[in-house]
Order: C-alpha cells, then structure tokens, then sequence
C-alpha cells in the first residue's frame, strides 16, 4: 500500500513538516516530550475495547498516533494495571504510524481491522480533510474510530495559526461522514466529535 502523501496539497506538506519540528523541539505550551504525546487517547480506552470486541477485530493501526505513550506505559484503569494499553484491548497487531515522529513515520503497508484516529484531523489543512478521513477508511477492513475538536487549541504553530487548522461543527462533520460512508460500505465509522475538552458527542 503505498504513502498517500502525495496527493495532499502543498499546504498539508508544509504543515506536517512544522509538526516534525514540534515534535523535536516541543511548543511555548509543552516540552518536546510532551508535545503531541498521544495523551488524548486515555479518553476513549474503553470505547475503543468496546468497538474491538464488538467486532471481533485482531489489528489495529493507531494513524497519528503521536509519541504513542500509552501504548509503552503501564496503564491502571478500574483499578486493575495493564502493561499497556494493547494489553488492556487484548489485542496483539499493532501498528503506529505518525509522520511527524520519526520513529513511527513509515506509512502502513497493509491494511488493519480497525484504525484508530484520535485527535488528528482536526490538525489537517480544511482543504485535505475529507481526503485525508477517506484514506483512514481505505485502510481498514472492519471499522474507523475517529475524533475530532471542534474548537479552538491552546497551542499555536510558530507562524501564530491556531493548531487545530479545521474546525467545524458537529452538524457538518456529521454531513461528511455520511457522505463518505456509501463509497465504505463495508466499513463501520465510530466518529465522535469533542466540543470542548471532555465533552464529547458521537456523530455515527
């Protein structure tokens, strides 16, 4: 399966290369430890098992998954600990892929059961936003677990836009998850919108 970078606009190429330097040298906000961690994803652990086991899932690929810490870090959720967050999900195949982190920068090369988006499209030019949920949709076999801001970041990119480059309303992410799921019919979308950190509502 090949990298389909290249079909994005110049825009979305230079936008991911100032994440590559965020990534390196962190934000006014965070430490470049910090930066981009992957922490958002402890919102949806449970959601997302539920979705695993619902459909019978066995891969996943975690699309943007930033440094990806809970899936390195010892995890404690309804007082029980877990070497990781894959332990907790009982599930093996795992592939990270982000490509503002070198480590994890190599595109997917073959599909997954499930693909896991966690606060990244809204990080996409508005431009190459449907493109880029199409390409999620592309890569799995079963299911997209997608969320997405709709509101305004703290942080800012060096040149003093807003991080969260596409924000629209639930109504109108909504509309364009509907369109796209006639050319996916195979695939079931978990897309659920935050209107402010930790309020979240779930558009399909």
């Amino acid at each position: 399966m090949n990298n389909k970078n290249n079909s994005f606009s110049k825009e979305y190429k230079d936008t991911l290369e100032i994440y590559k330097k965020l990534h390196l040298n962190g934000t006014k906000l965070d430490s470049a430890e910090n930066t981009f961690d992957g922490r958002s994803l402890k919102f949806f652990f449970h959601p997302i098992k539920q979705v695993i086991d619902l459909t019978k899932s066995n891969s996943i690929i975690d699309f943007g998954c930033g440094k990806a810490k809970y899936y390195f870090e010892e995890i404690a959720i309804n007082n029980n600990s877990y070497g990781n967050i894959t332990n907790y999900w009982n599930i093996n195949d795992v592939y990270l892929y982000d490509p503002g982190v070198k480590s994890f920068s190599k595109y997917p090369t073959r599909k997954a059961d499930g693909i896991i988006c966690v606060d990244v499209v809204e990080h996409i030019p508005e431009s190459d936003a449907i493109s880029f949920i199409e390409e999620l949709f592309k890569l799995a076999k079963k299911f997209v677990f997608i969320v997405i801001a709709c509101y305004p970041a703290k942080k800012t990119l060096p040149d003093g836009r807003n991080v969260h480059l596409c924000i629209k309303s639930v109504n109108d992410w909504k509309k364009i998850i509907k369109d796209i799921r006639p050319k996916f019919s195979n695939i079931s979308p978990y897309v659920i919108c935050a209107t402010e950190r930790k309020e979240f509502i779930a558009v399909s």
